[in-house]
């Protein structure tokens, strides 16, 4: 998911980094879709397999750590929304 570069045609060091804001925005939301699919699969009781899900994740709070500094405070939102998802469905596939 990580190993995609996309081609900026501004060399210098902002748009690197505007590049790898568009790659994590992208990133976090793909993930925000793929738990909304999980929990509407949970929701309808089918079974759902977390293990890929959370290596995923994982990879992504670890390319967040070197998001430009500047997007820290968004993307700590968004990760802390995906982590809260991500234990809902925990709690919810739980064995009773």
């Amino acid at each position: 998911m990580f190993h995609h570069r996309m081609r900026s045609t501004d060399p210098s060091p902002a748009g690197a980094e505007s590049s790898q804001a568009a790659i994590l925005l992208a990133a976090v939301e793909a993930m925000e879709g793929t738990l909304a699919v999980a929990e509407a699969l949970v929701a309808e009781r089918r079974a759902v397999d977390l293990t890929g899900l959370e290596g995923e994740i994982g990879r992504l709070c670890a390319a967040c750590l070197a998001a430009p500094r500047a997007m820290a405070p968004a993307l700590r939102l968004r990760l802390e929304s995906l982590l809260r998802a991500h234990d809902r469905l925990r709690a919810a596939l739980a064995p009773p």
